[in-house]
């Protein structure tokens, strides 16, 4: 099996902190979903614990917190809203046309205070217009509702927070409110093999690297960055906590992020974690 991936993030084996990645999902319309969380260990085990939503009651639709109407996630409708958002930001990438290379806009991953995820979107025209910091939290006033199209979609939710021409953005260096920094959903090796080959994106997959270009994860992996900048691409054999072992194929940008990332590590990382993969059967 092949996965293309876009993003990644690397846990360090050998330093003495734990490398936590929780896990949890709440769907759009409110309902308690089970969730996971993979703790990697410094003994390199991996353990697995599970974490319950509980679903909001619909009379907190919205907070009036600090005399604010904020709204929640999981009542954004495919319409033009005035009321407030308040998240932290995941994530957040540049979207390209694979063919061209232009580009489409800014792609990102949003939480709110009750923990449901959903997908933000700043057009082209307005990319640079607002100053993004993963982990940070902003208000947002105005904004389009717009559909979620399914071979971009990373979230449960149906539709994107699309930022308008009358979007206003502001960092709040004191929220009201704690709002968790990420919130990952982990996917089993069998999820993969279902969605082979329906152009839906999965995302958030962790696993143990095993080779990289065909190199055997080592204290001393150094990896050829004018080989894989010639080739636009780099496969890396990443084995998942329940077992098999997948070929994580990264292109262009991603690849040449992986590469830095690698370096930038005193020791060689051995926990990769993907985010906005797509699954494909390579060969039979």
């Amino acid at each position: 099996m092949e996965t293309k991936g876009n993003s990644s993030i690397f846990s360090d084996r050998k330093t003495n902190k734990k490398t936590v990645a929780s896990s949890a999902t709440a769907r759009a319309n409110g309902k308690s979903t089970a969730s996971y969380a993979i703790v990697m260990k410094p003994n390199g085990k991996s353990a697995v614990s599970s974490a319950i939503l509980m679903k909001p009651n619909a009379s907190t639709a919205l907070s009036f917190a600090h005399g604010d109407q904020v709204m929640f996630f999981r009542n954004v409708s495919l319409r033009p809203h005035e009321a407030d958002l308040r998240f932290h930001l995941i994530h957040f990438w540049e979207a390209r046309n694979p063919n061209t290379k232009i580009l489409i806009g800014q792609e990102m991953l949003l939480i709110d205070e009750e923990g449901t995820v959903i997908q933000g979107f700043v057009p082209a025209g307005r990319v640079g217009t607002y100053k993004l910091t993963p982990g940070s939290v902003y208000k947002l006033s105005n904004f389009f509702g717009s559909k979620n199209k399914a071979q971009y979609r990373v979230t449960d939710h149906s539709a994107t927070v699309t930022f308008a021409w009358n979007s206003d953005l502001s960092t709040l260096e004191n929220p009201p409110v704690p709002i968790h920094e990420d919130r990952f959903r982990f996917h089993s090796y069998e999820e993969f093999q279902a969605n082979c080959d329906r152009k839906v994106d999965l995302y958030d997959y962790v696993g143990h690297m095993k080779l990289v270009n065909g190199q055997t994860i080592t204290g001393h992996t150094v990896l050829d960055e004018v080989d894989i900048a010639e080739k636009r691409h780099l496969c890396v054999h990443v084995q998942t906590h329940d077992g098999p072992v997948m070929k994580l194929y990264l292109w262009d940008k991603a690849a040449s992020d992986f590469c830095q990332k690698f370096k930038s590590y005193g020791s060689t990382p051995s926990v990769l974690l993907v985010t906005t993969v797509t699954p494909k059967h390579l060969g039979g």
